[in-house]
């Protein structure tokens, strides 16, 4: 079942207000919506019964080296280098960052997008490359979730649109996150790593899979950080 492999625990049957006790569905959104983050909620209210801390990116990252490449210095092969898109600018024989980290796009068409690198890596000048703080309080991980989940809003709200897009790096790094306890940060990890490996996979598949599982997979993210539950109020 998949979202018992994404929650990593096993359903639990409640009574269907039509068929007696029956796995809970989408059909059934009165129940589904409170079932899948049910541990969710229940570590929030063992581990921030007052509320989730509130923190601006500055406060938590680190801002990490970056140098510009020409495309005539990329190589075939190597480590990955990042620039302002979506994907690879291309590989070099060296690094000047090791995971984990996450880029955010500075300029371009792809301004604001959020790239994350577990291992070494080039940055490249047109991103702001960055990693938390302390891992023992705040996963870089799950600091890229959650700017990840707010990629569209930072682009429309924070990147001056001209006739090439920028993102400045000041107001980037004022954006406010929500940061729970670092238990609660390795569950939250967890599941949407599951959830991205689950995308990947399908990465082959047929086109209207994939977008049916992308929108189920930020529709997850989204639930799972923004952290407003029954057990918050």
């Amino acid at each position: 079942m998949l979202v018992q492999y994404i929650f990593g625990y096993t359903p639990v049957l409640k009574p269907s207000r039509s068929q007696g006790a029956t796995f809970l569905t989408d059909e059934d959104a009165p129940l589904v919506y409170v079932w899948p983050f049910a541990r969710l909620w229940a570590m929030l209210r063992e581990l921030c019964p007052n509320g989730v801390e509130e923190c601006t990116l500055e406060s938590v990252c680190k801002t990490l080296k970056k140098s510009t490449l020409k495309k005539e210095d990329l190589k075939p092969a190597g480590y990955p280098v990042i620039n302002s898109g979506r994907t690879l600018y291309g590989f070099y024989h060296n690094y000047n960052n090791e995971g984990p980290a996450f880029t955010v796009a500075a300029r371009g068409e792809y301004a604001a997008f959020i790239n994350f690198f577990e291992g070494k890596f080039w940055a490249g000048g047109l991103c702001y490359p960055y990693k938390s703080k302390n891992e023992k309080r705040v996963l870089t991980k799950f600091l890229y979730y959650s700017l990840k989940n707010k990629q569209q809003k930072i682009r429309s709200e924070i990147v001056a649109e001209g006739s090439i897009p920028a993102l400045n790096k000041s107001d980037l790094e004022k954006v406010i996150l929500s940061i729970p306890p670092l238990p609660v940060q390795e569950y939250i990890v967890s599941v949407l790593d599951r959830f991205d490996a689950l995308c990947n996979d399908l990465s082959s598949g047929l086109p209207a899979e994939i977008e049916a599982r992308r929108k189920q997979y930020e529709y997850y993210r989204d639930k799972l950080l923004t952290f407003k539950s029954p057990v918050l109020k």
